[in-house]
């Protein structure tokens, strides 16, 4: 921990090319360059399936094939393929920020209340203006909690394509344990501003989403009948015997 503070502290490790100022700048760039590409992507295509309710199997694929996906992997990929650096870690973040995306999207628009599309059809709206004025609206929360996934993974695998030569603040990690340097504090700087860095941009991205959000437009479930249970037996409590008979 000490080691860590020292490192924060020193004025000179904030400056220059490659000091924390300009690591936190890059990870960030990266990370928000990401997320808009991906959403840019993702949002369109998973609102328009879910509107609709054709194209079932393409956001659940993506979905599944995003969980399974190795970002290192990826990121390796994509270095050898093409060329090590920025522009391949930010390829490969946008496929890993898409499925969230996608997902999120598709459920949101597919789970609206169908009495509210119902009465926007009835009352003469295109389906183009259901779903820009009811759906969308009703489904950004989901939206909003599919680009906050995405950003908790694309925030942390940035950090992991420092290995495939990208810049921000994972290459406080790799820097700090070269041979040369060995400077953990450098390296727990770099981990913890990482973390630091995703929930910031997390609380953002909540703090828009809460400005965007109608309150009156919400999705709501609608209510279930509780089950019946068991009904109560009861049995007669045995009381003193009747007087004998004269």
């Amino acid at each position: 921990m000490n080691l860590m503070w020292n490192y924060l502290t020193d004025g000179g490790n904030w400056s220059g090319s490659g000091g924390i100022a300009d690591r936190i700048f890059e990870h960030l760039a990266l990370s928000v360059g990401a997320l808009l590409i991906a959403a840019l992507v993702a949002l369109p295509i998973g609102t328009m399936v879910g509107h609709g309710r054709r194209g079932d199997d393409l956001p659940i694929a993506l979905g599944t094939v995003g969980r399974l996906m190795a970002p290192l992997g990826v990121f390796a990929y994509f270095a050898l393929k093409f060329d090590t650096g920025d522009d391949s870690v930010l390829f490969a973040l946008v496929l890993l920020a898409i499925p969230p995306m996608m997902t999120a999207a598709y459920t949101g628009v597919r789970l609206v209340d169908g009495a509210a599309v119902d009465s926007a059809r009835a009352a003469g709206m295109l389906p183009s203006q259901i779903l820009r004025q009811v759906e969308i609206p009703m489904a950004l929360p989901d939206l909003i909690s599919g680009i906050r996934k995405s950003s908790r993974q694309v925030v942390a695998m940035a950090a992991v394509g420092a290995f495939v030569g990208a810049d921000g603040l994972g290459r406080l990690i790799i820097d700090g344990q070269s041979q040369e340097v060995r400077s953990y504090g450098e390296v727990a700087t770099g981990g913890v501003l990482i973390a630091v860095v995703a929930v910031v941009l997390d609380g953002l991205i909540v703090l828009v989403g809460h400005r965007l959000t109608s309150p009156g437009l919400t999705r709501r479930a609608p209510a279930r009948a509780a089950a019946p249970g068991p009904r109560a037996v009861t049995y007669p409590v045995p009381g003193p015997p009747p007087p004998p008979l004269h």
